[in-house]
């Protein structure tokens, strides 16, 4: 129960260290998750978290729970719209599918768990906490078509390597649409999806799965507009839940470090709009991710 359609172990692991990690992780794997996924930010970061995955399970002594974790885990490779990446496109991109390329040839024993390409896409949030220090005014309207140039060659990095692409895209909704259009490749998922019913019909129209993650439990609060109208509105077979952690925690932890544990609050509350079971929502979670990625 209770798949996380995205996390960030890397991040996870800055705020907690290895050991508290470690427990957090072997709490959650006690409900026997199908899926947790951790993101990529970098090109090249897939090996390092790899690494830290295999340091986490040396910490955990229950094989059972090890071995729940170790089968849970699956990972995505790709590059996320800092100024550096944006400049350095062209090299980020074919640095990005060496590296997919050789871990998947690597023999790791996470090299079947490479399942698809990202975290990226377009963020216009300048005051997201996903990215400290990151100042608008360096994202001039040239900076910012060639953040879309980053966008569309991974999405064509996805279509040559026929592999889902995890889309985040913040504030930013015109320029996202302006790539999928382009570049045609509509395979993979909308990640912490925050806009209108609007948007949302663009995007599944298109064939995307729609991820929702603790924002929703923020409907009516100071920011953040209610989509509970949102979470019932999407079909069933292409429905996720992600935490996004260890950004922003679901009410009642609001203000609080967002870890994997925290997915029970979004599936309860999801489970609760659309009046369904959890457990009923959980198969829906589990039963589309194992439709896009295989």
């Amino acid at each position: 129960m209770y798949s996380d359609s995205l996390f960030n172990i890397d991040r996870l692991i800055q705020n907690f260290g290895e050991e508290e990690g470690a427990q957090i992780l072997s709490q959650m794997v006690q409900n026997k998750p199908n899926f947790l996924i951790d993101t990529g930010i970098r090109e090249n970061d897939i090996w390092a978290r790899a690494d830290l995955v295999r340091r986490i399970l040396d910490l955990i002594e229950d094989e059972t729970l090890k071995n729940n974790l170790k089968s849970a885990i699956h990972f995505t490779a790709g590059v996320m719209p800092d100024l550096d990446s944006v400049e350095n496109r062209f090299d980020a991109v074919e640095n990005l599918e060496n590296t997919i390329k050789d871990f998947k040839e690597s023999g790791d024993e996470f090299a079947d768990k490479l399942i698809a390409i990202g975290s990226c896409g377009i963020d216009h949030d300048w005051d997201s906490v996903e990215y400290e220090g990151r100042d608008h005014d360096y994202f001039d309207f040239s900076t910012i078509n060639d953040e879309k140039d980053l966008f569309a060659l991974q999405l064509t990095l996805g279509k040559k390597l026929n592999m889902p692409v995890i889309v985040h895209s913040r504030k930013g909704f015109k320029d996202t649409q302006d790539v999928l259009q382009t570049v045609k490749w509509n395979k993979g998922i909308i990640h912490g999806f925050a806009y209108t019913k609007s948007e949302i019909d663009f995007f599944l129209d298109l064939g995307w799965y729609i991820s929702f993650s603790r924002t929703v439990t923020y409907g009516g609060t100071k920011n953040f507009f209610d989509m509970s109208d949102l979470v019932t509105y999407v079909p069933k077979d292409r429905i996720l839940i992600e935490t996004d952690s260890p950004y922003y925690a679901p009410v009642p932890l609001k203000n609080t470090i967002n870890t994997p544990l925290n997915i029970n609050y979004i599936y309860e509350y999801v489970a609760a709009k659309r009046n369904i079971p959890i457990h009923k929502l959980c198969e829906l979670v589990d039963n589309n991710l194992k439709k896009l990625i295989q």
